[in-house]
C-alpha cells in the first residue's frame, strides 16, 4: 500500500508540472503584466478558498459522525487534493479516505464525508453561477425569474436526507460498497456555507486579476464570481482533464464574454493566472499538510515509545 501511495503521489505531482509547463509561455506573460497588489491579494485570496474548502470537508465529515482536529483535516485534506491532479475525478476522495486512517478514521466514513464534501461544492458551484446570472444586471431576475426554481431545487438536493440519498447513488455508481449515511444538519449547513465562502473567495481573485487586466465593469465582481464557480464545476465534470485543465479555462473565457473584451484578454489571462495561483495554492498548503502528517507520526512514535517504557497500553 505504501508504494501505491508514492506511485499516486508522483504521477500527482507530474501531471501538475505538466499542466504548468504547457502553460509556461502564457503564464510568464501574463504574469509580467500583474503589479505586487494584485499577485499578493490574489494569493491570499486563493489560500483562503482552497481553506475554506478544507473547513467545508471538516464540517461534513462532522455531520456524518466524525471529529477531526484542524490539524489533522489540514494534513488529510491538503494532501489528498493533489489527486485532483490525477483525471478520473475521484482520486483525491481515495486519497483522502486512505490519509484518514493515520488519524483512526475508517475509510468508509472518510469516503462517505469526501464525496459528500464534493456534491456540495458541485451544487453550491451551480447555485453561485446562477445567483450571479440572475443579479449581474438590473434585469437579470426579470429574464432568468425561472432559474429562481433550479435554486430552491438545488438547496433541496442539500438537505441531509436527499443529500444521502445522492452519496448512496454515487456509491452505487462507482460500483463502491453501500454505506448506511445519516447526516446531521449542523454539519452539512456549515460544510454548504465554507462551500460558499469558498467561490467567494475565488471571485474575489478573479475579480482583481479582471481589473488588472482592464475589465473595469460595474458587474465584474458578480460575474466573476459566478462564472468561477461555473467553470469549475464544467472542469470537474470532464473527468479525463487532470484537474480540469483546458474545460475550464474556455468555460471561464466564453463567460466573461460580457464583461472583458476578447481583444483585452483579460478572460484568457484569467484562466492562465488563477490556474498559477491554484497550483502554487495546492502546493503549499500541501506542503502545510505533509509537515503536520510528519509531526503526527512522531507524536504517536514518542507515545508508543513512553507506553512501551512504563508498561502502559499504547491508547492510554
Amino acid at each position: 500500500m505504501t508504494t501505491v501511495k508514492w506511485v499516486a503521489a508522483v504521477v500527482a505531482i507530474g501531471l501538475l508540472v505538466w499542466g504548468i509547463a504547457k502553460q509556461w509561455d502564457d503564464i510568464v506573460a501574463d504574469f509580467a503584466r500583474l503589479d505586487v497588489t494584485t499577485v499578493s491579494v490574489g494569493l491570499v485570496a486563493t489560500l483562503g478558498a482552497l481553506f475554506a474548502n478544507m473547513l467545508s470537508w471538516r464540517a461534513m465529515m462532522a455531520a456524518t459522525g466524525f471529529r477531526v482536529r484542524l490539524a489533522a483535516a489540514s494534513s488529510i485534506f491538503f494532501v489528498g487534493q493533489l489527486g485532483k491532479y490525477i483525471p478520473g475525478g475521484v482520486w483525491s476522495i481515495a486519497a483522502q479516505a486512505e490519509l484518514g486512517r493515520a488519524h483512526g478514521l475508517a475509510r468508509s466514513g472518510s469516503a462517505v464525508a469526501s464525496l459528500a464534501s464534493m456534491l456540495v461544492s458541485m451544487v453550491t458551484a451551480a447555485l453561485v453561477g446562477i445567483v450571479a446570472l440572475l443579479f449581474s444586471a438590473s434585469d437579470g431576475l426579470a429574464h432568468y425569474w425561472w432559474l429562481v426554481i433550479v435554486v430552491v431545487i438545488g438547496l433541496v438536493a442539500l438537505t441531509p436526507p436527499v443529500l444521502g440519498r445522492l452519496i448512496a447513488l454515487a456509491f452505487r455508481v462507482l460500483r463502491r460498497p453501500s454505506e448506511e449515511i445519516t447526516l446531521t444538519w449542523n454539519g452539512t449547513v456549515m460544510s454548504m456555507v465554507w462551500s460558499v465562502v469558498m467561490w467567494l473567495a475565488y471571485g474575489v481573485q478573479a475579480t482583481v486579476v479582471l481589473h488588472a487586466f482592464g475589465a473595469d465593469s460595474s458587474s465584474v465582481p458578480a460575474v466573476a464570481t459566478g462564472a468561477y464557480a461555473v467553470a469549475w464545476l464544467v472542469g470537474f465534470l470532464v473527468v479525463i482533464a487532470p484537474a480540469g485543465l483546458g474545460p475550464r479555462e474556455g468555460v471561464l473565457v466564453l463567460l466573461l464574454a460580457g464583461v472583458a473584451s476578447p481583444s483585452g484578454g483579460a478572460a484568457l489571462a484569467l484562466a492562465v493566472v488563477s490556474r498559477v495561483f491554484m497550483t502554487i495554492g495546492d502546493v503549499v498548503l500541501a506542503g502545510l499538510g505533509s509537515a503536520l502528517a510528519v509531526r503526527h507520526r512522531r507524536v504517536l512514535a514518542a507515545r508508543a515509545t513512553t507506553a512501551g517504557t512504563t508498561g502502559l497500553p499504547d491508547d492510554h
